[in-house]
């Protein structure tokens, strides 16, 4: 994997499969953490997530070629930074600002994501990122 930068953002394409790592996402994004609070009070968190998401894939289509035609299979891994449970519909929300972004990179719509394939592991180093791998 290349290092992009101190945040430890890495990505790459093998075989037609691009790979972004992310960092976990903001706890403001998580949807049990809103309750009822007004939307701006997580709007920050949106915008510099999608941006986030949004440079990463576009620094790894500036190495590589992905062909971005139909449907394109993503699947989503959140490497924990602890055991703490956290339910996959609550993570996913928290994640579409990046994936909102991701798909602006690729210039396509975020209908395309599909299937879209959720997973969950624990991070030994209790650091906690996401890998989101598109394509086949």
């Amino acid at each position: 994997l290349h290092r992009v930068d101190r945040r430890q953002r890495q990505m790459c394409i093998r075989d037609s499969r691009l790979t972004i790592r992310l960092p976990w996402p903001d706890t403001s994004l998580m949807a049990n953490r809103k309750n009822g609070k007004h939307w701006l009070s997580s709007h920050a968190a949106k915008v510099r997530a999608r941006e986030t998401a949004f440079f990463a894939a576009k620094e790894a289509l500036g190495r590589n070629i992905l062909t971005a035609a139909g449907q394109m299979p993503v699947s989503i891994t959140w490497v924990a930074p602890n055991k703490i449970r956290r339910d996959l519909d609550g993570l996913l929300s928290a994640e579409k600002p990046r994936l909102d972004g991701i798909a602006a990179a690729l210039g396509i719509d975020d209908s395309q994501f599909t299937p879209l394939i959720l997973d969950r592991a624990l991070d030994s180093e209790k650091k906690g990122f996401v890998l989101v791998e598109i394509g086949r």
